[in-house]
């Protein structure tokens, strides 16, 4: 009898584990869909708007490793339900803004929460699971989340067509309602919440704050009007971002061990995890835009489009995983560049007569990227970091965040100048417009795409393959 309340705690708890993630995943594709209406709703251009998916993922870069050491220090259980609480209250606070800065606010206070969640969700698993179901808990975490970003698009296509973009965020409101009761009965009481706090404060400001100044400085680069404050905040950023590098070699417990980062090959592979992030998220800003205002497609097609990406990440992310375990981690790392590539250059030459099957290819081709992503070049930032496996595998969302957020910056910026639609409302901008746009940035995003394949490449696999 008690074995199988056990295992129905451990079920209840891999539940609430589950849609956790599934809620941050849902949250972080959902809304690309609704950009345009957004922007429309506000009367901002396509460069502004872009800061409903910014504000979101900086936000969330910045927050991650402090939340994650809140919660070793003050307890898993209290921090998981502090975060839903606080994504399902600003959750409601996105979909009642009545102004664009007032939904920027709301968004990166939903971030905070999200933040909580990311942070909490892996170290749940690690703390409260035994050591024969640890394996199987983490990948319920990988699976909410990729099933979470696959269902998303369709569904904010969905509400979009179907009634108003507010509900993208309102939707969250009954789920964290039904979410938080069920997680304060499924996560055990934590022991360490009279440990003392080893957070380096100074430290997690200094990420913080760095990540949101650089991250403002590319975006607003585009900006006639803002260029005089992108310097001043790219300067101010790049001094705060050494001054935490300063900091945390000086502390006992740093935010970070930056050590890692003295091994060559780790830090290679940490980039090329930001750049796949950078292009993903980069393209996926753009082609909700893209297919309504050059293909004239509804936003319900549109999240259909895209759901085949993450849909196929979904499906072969573990079988690719494991063949990378047998075959090695190289080919699979190359093969996500080249993947990423094959799609920027579609979008490169075929931008201006796009066929429908074209552009499925496109977001195929880069679903097969991504699953060459979150087994094969994950695994290998952590079988890279010496000593550090742990921090390494928390290194690994860092990674996707900050590159998710520069990503969209830097894909807003270069559209932004070469379609010339700087102050523009996105109800005014020409079909000519954007394919001069959309043509420049799948360019650079091309090039990008490069640079994972050839450090990938350059990078040797662990002996033990």
């Amino acid at each position: 009898m008690n074995e199988l309340l056990d295992r129905k705690h451990t079920g209840m708890l891999l539940a609430v584990v589950f849609f956790a993630t599934f809620m941050d995943g849902v949250d972080g594709s959902i809304v690309n869909v609704a950009l345009p209406d957004i922007g429309s709703s506000f009367g901002v251009d396509t460069g502004t708007v872009s800061w409903v998916s910014i504000t979101y993922m900086m936000i969330l870069a910045g927050t991650l490793v402090a939340f994650a050491r809140i919660a070793a220090d003050k307890g898993i259980r209290l921090i998981m339900a502090l975060g839903l609480f606080i994504f399902t209250v600003s959750s409601f606070l996105c979909g009642i803004s009545v102004s664009f800065p007032m939904l920027i606010a709301a968004r990166a206070v939903q971030a905070v929460g999200a933040g909580m969640m990311a942070a909490a969700g892996p170290m749940c698993c690690v703390v409260h699971l035994p050591p024969e179901k640890l394996a199987f808990g983490l990948s319920i975490v990988t699976i909410g989340a990729s099933v979470g970003f696959a269902i998303g698009p369709a569904l904010g296509g969905a509400i979009v067509n179907f009634a108003d973009w507010e509900w993208i965020f309102l939707i969250n409101i009954p789920l964290g309602a039904i979410a938080i009761p069920l997680m304060l009965k499924a996560v055990p009481k934590s022991i360490e919440p009279s440990r003392k706090s080893t957070l380096d404060h100074t430290g997690a400001i200094l990420l913080l704050v760095a990540i949101v100044l650089i991250t403002f400085s590319i975006e607003t680069l585009s900006h006639s009007d803002m260029r005089r404050y992108s310097v001043i905040a790219a300067a101010v950023g790049l001094c705060v971002l050494f001054a935490f590098i300063y900091v945390e070699k000086h502390r006992e417990n740093p935010l970070l061990k930056l050590s890692m980062f003295r091994r060559w090959d780790f830090s290679l592979i940490f980039i090329t995890l930001m750049e796949i992030n950078m292009v993903f998220m980069g393209i996926l800003y753009l082609v909700p835009f893209y297919a309504e205002i050059c293909l004239g497609m509804s936003s319900l097609t549109t999240g259909l489009f895209l759901l085949s990406s993450p849909l196929l990440t979904a499906i072969l992310g573990m079988p690719i995983a494991r063949m990378s375990d047998v075959r090695g981690r190289k080919i699979f790392c190359v093969l996500s560049g080249v993947f990423a590539m094959m799609a920027f250059a579609i979008f490169m030459f075929a931008s201006d007569n796009m066929h429908w099957v074209l552009f499925l290819a496109t977001m195929i081709l880069m679903g097969l990227s991504w699953a060459c992503v979150g087994g094969p070049m994950a695994s290998r930032l952590v079988e890279h970091a010496g000593d550090e496996p742990e921090m390494a595998s928390s290194l690994t969302n860092e990674a996707y965040y900050v590159g998710g957020a520069i990503g969209t910056a830097l894909a807003a910026l270069a559209f932004t100048i070469a379609s010339g639609t700087d102050g523009i409302d996105i109800d005014s901008v020409t079909s000519a417009q954007f394919l001069s746009g959309i043509t420049a940035t799948a360019a650079i995003l091309f090039i990008i795409s490069l640079t994972i394949a050839v450090l990938s490449f350059i990078v040797k696999d662990e002996k033990r393959f």
